[in-house]
């Protein structure tokens, strides 16, 4: 496979990750525009949450029968007019329309990503390529922060979705062109992959709930750090949006960490491996925890490294999905993955918008991603006991 192929993937999902998170950032607009409150915010992007998790696993079972590069291709293109479509939104409804649209076109990108990424041969490049897919998102929610209100703040809201929007159809005509070179599986002699057996494996579920359950906490930063920021500091763009960009500086660093472990800590049981995932995994919690107290520069410097331990734990979950023994059903298995992640993160955003406009502030929705953390963790250690062995 081809280097320009995963420089093309990896800029798609930067870009995925800009359209995400996008809402976030132009809030403060829409707030003066529109006069949306907390609440107002929280469902739409619960619905949003929502719309993605029911979408993955249909996207999920797409990927493993249609060719990749036609569902990636044509998944950009829709999200990117959704992203470009915001532009027409007259208030919280038409927005939340399109919202759901958009995420739920977004749903492709994680099951076809790693579709494409199993295909590598070699165990090592494919744990640094799973580091830069997982480090990707975090490019995407650095520059976002930076492109995002300068575009918003200048030209206006909806000419920055126009233009984020383009940037993705733009895109397109490179994918057609480098995607030629993915490598297209031999036939054999049963087209459709079976899952039954799949999903009657317990290590399966344990890896899906490891990575619902710790997922919560990238969507909830995703969606509200940029909130918290703007809230807690200054009311000019630049300055909130570094204290995010900063944050996100620490995800893509722990990223390639990840990949470094990726490729140290094979799919298999070792006792110093597990270990050493179970401490990381009680280390973002604990951080989560010391985020709640009410000094600004820790709570930053807290969410910096508990999402930097968070990268970590999510390459290590996407190199046991893309593992030898289910590369067939890869596709598969991170669309259900990735819907226990959304289905828990409707969950998530709507409790942040509901404890903000009850004056609680932040401080339950940390205490409750901490102990998903410490759960998904446990998770992820059992998967990795249990599912050791090849697939025979």
């Amino acid at each position: 496979m081809s280097a320009g192929v995963v420089a093309a993937l990896l800029v798609a999902i930067v870009l995925n990750n800009i359209d995400r998170q996008m809402l976030a950032l132009i809030k403060p607009l829409l707030d003066q525009e529109f006069g949306w409150s907390s609440g107002s915010y929280a469902r739409i992007t619960a619905a949003s949450q929502l719309s993605a998790a029911l979408c993955l696993p249909l996207m999920g079972w797409i990927v493993d029968r249609v060719p990749t590069r036609r569902c990636f291709a044509g998944g950009v293109a829709t999200w990117s007019v959704f992203t470009a479509a915001q532009a027409l939104a007259t208030g919280a409804q038409s927005m939340l329309i399109i919202r759901v649209g958009l995420t739920g076109a977004e749903a492709i990108g994680t099951p076809a990503a790693l579709k494409i990424l199993s295909r590598l041969d070699s165990a090592r490049r494919r744990a640094l390529a799973l580091g830069l897919f997982n480090m990707a998102p975090s490019v995407g929610a650095m520059i976002g922060p930076v492109l995002v209100p300068l575009l918003a703040w200048s030209l206006g809201w909806r000419w920055a979705a126009v233009i984020v929007g383009g940037l993705g159809l733009l895109w397109l005509g490179w994918w057609l062109r480098v995607s030629r070179a993915i490598p297209v599986p031999a036939p054999t002699p049963v087209a459709i992959p079976d899952s039954s057996g799949l999903l009657r494996k317990p290590a399966t579920w344990l890896l899906i709930a490891a990575k619902g359950l710790t997922d919560q906490l990238w969507w909830v930063f995703l969606y509200w750090l940029p909130v918290f920021f703007h809230q807690s500091g200054s009311d000019v763009p630049v300055e909130w949006a570094g204290s995010v960009t900063g944050i996100y500086v620490w995800a893509a660093l722990g990223s390639l960490a990840g990949a470094i472990a990726a490729s140290r800590w094979p799919h298999a049981p070792g006792f110093r491996a597990q270990l050493s995932i179970a401490i990381c995994c009680t280390a973002v919690a604990g951080l989560l925890l010391l985020a709640t107290l009410p000094v600004l520069a820790l709570s930053v410097a807290a969410c910096a490294l508990a999402i930097f331990g968070h990268q970590i734990v999510s390459v290590l979950i996407f190199s046991a999905i893309s593992d030898d023994q289910f590369r067939d059903r890869t596709g598969t298995i991170a669309g259900i993955a990735a819907f226990a992640g959304n289905l828990l993160a409707v969950g998530s955003v709507t409790l942040v918008g509901w404890s903000v406009a009850a004056g609680l502030g932040y401080v339950p929705s940390l205490i409750g991603l901490a102990i998903a953390y410490v759960a998904g963790g446990a998770c992820l250690v059992a998967a990795r006991l249990l599912s050791g062995k090849p697939a025979q």
